[in-house]
């Protein structure tokens, strides 16, 4: 053996026993992605401009080494409609295990009359409610954009039942404007309601009685008035769908048309948290009779305004409230 090649073996032994001996060198892991384990909602603060939603993240990271969080992106749709945004920044992961990431969500209630209400209504007040966003992950030398799969719930409300458990209190209702010595008598039989046209700026509501002429001669409604308030504040008035001809001992369906403003809608919306989520719903409707002739004489007029009904309830305001109650967990 040559020289050359003995010192040649004796530097490859000496760098073996060198990598068995002290080791080498760990090559660097490669960063694997986060997990989103549970995505939850609840309240925040609420004011007359916003309501705000803070929804918590819970994301595991596997690594053993802290994961910097360089910020958080949201976006709340609501019956197809953008309703709020949120952003949280700067925040970490510790080494192997799951934290929470809380974003907060602001709704802008000046959003929600002329839009989501509208949609809301239109498909039978069940609406999607959709959360999607991503969290930023700053690696130190890049970023790392983790777009977490859209959480998506249900949104099903009852309004319309809430109004009608109040209309309910004015069936039965009887109608007697002249005293008992003159035969002109009616009653509410029955109430229902139900939604009409809903448009940008108005929503209306159908108020379908049903009235039973306790008389031995027709009568005819011409017109209606009707007024709705909500914490005494106007909400909308209402006219007779068409004129009604009421026959002797006969019931006779007759609607009234309340067209309600959609910028005093958002009463409805918010809740009403000074008040514990509720306030009061009226109603007051009055009948213009057009008076047979034998009765007209006697009075000396022939028409005459008659309260038909009038009704007041405690309606209850959570409907943002309704919309986290079937998503909270």
């Amino acid at each position: 053996m040559s020289k050359r090649i003995l010192i040649s073996s004796l530097t490859v032994i000496l760098l073996l026993v060198s990598i068995i001996g002290y080791g080498c060198p760990t090559p660097p892991r490669i960063p694997q992605r986060p997990e989103v384990r549970s995505v939850t909602h609840q309240w925040g603060e609420l004011t007359s401009e916003t309501a705000e939603i803070i929804t918590t993240i819970m994301v595991y990271n596997p690594n053993p080494f802290v994961l910097p969080v360089k910020r958080v992106q949201t976006e709340l749709f609501m019956a197809g409609i953008k309703v709020g945004q949120g952003q949280s920044q700067r925040l970490e992961m510790k080494t192997e295990g799951e934290f929470p990431i809380n974003v907060s969500t602001l709704i802008q209630v000046e959003k929600i009359p002329a839009s989501m209400w509208v949609e809301h209504l239109k498909q039978g007040e069940v609406s999607e409610m959709l959360l999607v966003g991503a969290v930023v992950f700053d690696l130190i030398i890049t970023e790392f954009t983790f777009r977490f799969s859209p959480h998506r719930e249900t949104l099903q409300t009852n309004l319309l039942g809430h109004l009608e458990s109040i209309l309910r209190k004015a069936e039965a209702t009887e109608i007697a404007p002249f005293g008992e010595n003159v035969p002109f008598r009616m009653a509410i039989r029955s109430i229902s309601a139900r939604w009409g046209e809903v448009t940008e700026e108005r929503t209306e509501l159908m108020l379908a009685a049903q009235v039973y002429n306790d008389s031995a001669f027709p009568i005819t409604i011409s017109r209606a008035l009707a007024e709705a308030t909500l914490n005494e504040m106007p909400l909308g008035d209402g006219r007779l769908a068409e004129e009604y001809q009421l026959l002797p001992n006969s019931e006779t369906g007759v609607e009234i048309i309340l067209a309600l403003n959609n910028e005093l809608m958002v009463e409805l919306f918010m809740p009403r948290i000074e008040n514990g989520e509720k306030a009061i719903f009226s109603l007051k409707a009055s009948f213009v009779f057009d008076l047979p002739q034998q009765i007209a004489t006697v009075m000396g007029k022939d028409s005459v305004e008659v309260l038909a009904y009038e009704v007041s309830g405690e309606f209850e305001t959570g409907f943002l409230r309704d919309i986290l109650g079937g998503t909270a967990r």
